[in-house]
């Protein structure tokens, strides 16, 4: 249990100044959040102050790396999380290639930003995100296919699934 908490991305308001909640908001309406867990390692660390910017009506873009609130059947189902957009809706996602890289629509990413890796060899498991190979998924409409950076110490869509679209409520400035 101890460890799954860990895995668990928990990401804590950090500070909230003069912030707008919707696209039309200025460049300059952020907040800053604390990451709480190793998933995005190596990019952000546990304990970061990160700043994002507030969406109401998100729209997906692949690489986004964006805080939600995770749905009901999520684990962690009342912290909000930090992810990284690997798919959207209308999109197939799929691991893995025979250099163990991810494909969305049959074509490999390229993932400069990964952390440690699951192992190839490890059977997929719909409770643990520690098996590399997933899918293919087909996102659907509306919808976000999620991952941590620092997949071995992530609970994200490759075992949960996609998530609603709507339940991102804030984008990582870039």
């Amino acid at each position: 249990m101890k460890r799954l908490v860990s895995m668990i991305v928990a990401v804590a308001l950090a500070a909230v100044a003069g912030c707008g909640g919707d696209k039309s908001a200025p460049a300059a309406a952020t907040e800053q959040f604390t990451q709480g867990g190793g998933s995005m390692e190596p990019g952000i660390k546990p304990g970061q102050v990160i700043t994002a910017r507030r969406v109401a009506d998100y729209t997906p873009k692949r690489g986004d790396v964006v805080l939600f609130h995770p749905p009901a059947d999520w684990s962690a189902k009342d912290t909000p999380m930090l992810k990284r957009v690997l798919a959207v809706g209308g999109e197939v996602v799929a691991c893995c290639t025979p250099a163990g890289k991810v494909t969305v629509n049959g074509a490999a990413l390229d993932e400069t930003y990964l952390g440690e890796d699951g192992p190839l060899d490890a059977q997929p498991d719909p409770r643990s995100c520690l098996a590399r190979r997933f899918g293919p998924v087909a996102v659907p409409q509306g919808s976000v296919f999620l991952a941590g950076d620092h997949r071995v110490a992530s609970n994200d869509s490759r075992c949960l699934g996609p998530i609603p679209a709507s339940a991102v409520f804030a984008v990582v400035a870039g």
